[in-house]
């Protein structure tokens, strides 16, 4: 058996489990760590492996962490592991587990997530408003050509994600601006603005 197996499962509700069967430090049987994820708590989950992963990559690799309903994540680039901690009550379950092993099993997760924002009420305009969200210079001077459009794919998912959750907001003022033409140029420089804000985020490099 192996000594650790992960299985990360989107739902189509939005929502999605996470188990991971492992082998604790200091005990000689096999530890389970499972739990159940909301569809709020599951995007989040997705933007967070996004953004580690775009650093990892792209930019400066620093620690991340990402508090989920009863479970934190935390990405640990000493060691480029995905630290999970559970709690239930006052009982505690913690693992550790290889990034690339976790990113892997989150490729499933993402793919779905972003399939339902781009067949979203809003998916189709928002893709269209982020073609025009371009990297900023000063970022697009440190990447080759194809770099370049791998970064700036990668940072278009995470706004289209981002930029669908803030239109499906009960009495959202960005929804509002989607659904009127003469508007469309703010909503634009909205998205604009957030994919400057992530490249800002991800890809800044310590001088």
């Amino acid at each position: 058996m192996a000594s650790k197996i992960l299985i990360i499962s989107p739902r189509e509700d939005g929502s999605g489990r996470i188990s991971l069967t492992h082998k604790a430090e200091g005990a000689s049987g096999i530890s389970r760590i499972s739990c159940d994820v909301s569809p709020a708590d599951l995007l989040q989950l997705v933007l967070f492996c996004e953004g580690c992963d775009l650093r990892r990559i792209y930019g400066e690799p620093q620690m991340a962490e990402v508090e989920l309903d009863g479970l934190t994540v935390t990405y640990a680039p000493s060691g480029d592991e995905i630290h999970l901690l559970r709690q239930i009550g006052y009982s505690e379950k913690a693992a550790r587990i290889a990034c690339k092993t976790f990113l892997t099993e989150m490729a499933g997760v993402v793919e779905a997530v972003l399939d339902q924002a781009e067949t979203s009420k809003h998916g189709i305009t928002l893709k269209t408003l982020l073609k025009h969200a371009d990297l900023p210079a000063a970022y697009a001077a440190q990447f080759t050509v194809d770099e370049t459009a791998a970064v700036l794919h990668r940072l278009h998912e995470m706004a289209l994600l981002i930029l669908n959750d803030r239109a499906m907001e009960k009495g959202s003022r960005f929804a509002k601006l989607l659904r009127a033409k003469k508007s469309r140029p703010e909503a634009e420089a909205c998205a604009a603005e957030l994919v400057a804000s992530l490249a800002d985020s991800l890809l800044t490099r310590a001088s």
